[in-house]
Formats: C-alpha cells, structure tokens, sequence
C-alpha cells in the first residue's frame, strides 16, 4: 500500500500563553490586511491584498475557535460543565 492512501494528522499542544501570543499575532496581521485593502488603488494589486486579507482573516478565526476549543476543554476536565445531556 502506497503512502498516498493514508491519512495522517498532525497533533499539536499549545500552552496557553503561546495560543494567546499566536492569536494576538494574528489579529494583528488582520487589522494590517484590512489597511492596505483600505489604502490599495483599485488598479494595482488589488487581488493580491484581498487574497492576504482572505488569509489573514481565515487564520485569525481558526485560532480564535481553537482558543474557544481548549478553553472549553479546560473547564470540562475541572468538573465545569454547563449542561449535561439528558437521558
């Protein structure tokens, strides 16, 4: 069997203060994506700022979800939950 046919995935552990430093970084990238969308003219190289800002955008919101993930996760594991599922 070829190595093509499988699926691996890449697991990685953040502590909570690099997680903070990479979302701060990315929101950081986001708000500079957003300028030079503001300052670009319409005929230079306007495709190329919007696909930086599309980028930066999508990095920022994955990081905030996982941020959200691991938050939750840490409640949970100190006996925190909110709900529980009936039945």
């Amino acid at each position: 069997m070829s190595w093509w046919g499988k699926k691996s995935r890449i697991f990685v552990e953040w502590n909570q203060g690099g997680l903070d430093a990479s979302v701060d970084r990315a929101r950081l990238d986001w708000q500079h994506a957003r300028y030079l969308v503001e300052i670009n003219e319409p005929d230079s190289s306007m495709d190329d700022a919007i696909y930086y800002l599309q980028l930066t955008e999508k990095r920022y919101m994955y990081l905030l979800s996982q941020v959200k993930r691991e938050r939750s996760r840490e409640h949970d594991a100190r006996g925190g939950r909110v709900w529980q599922q009936n039945g």
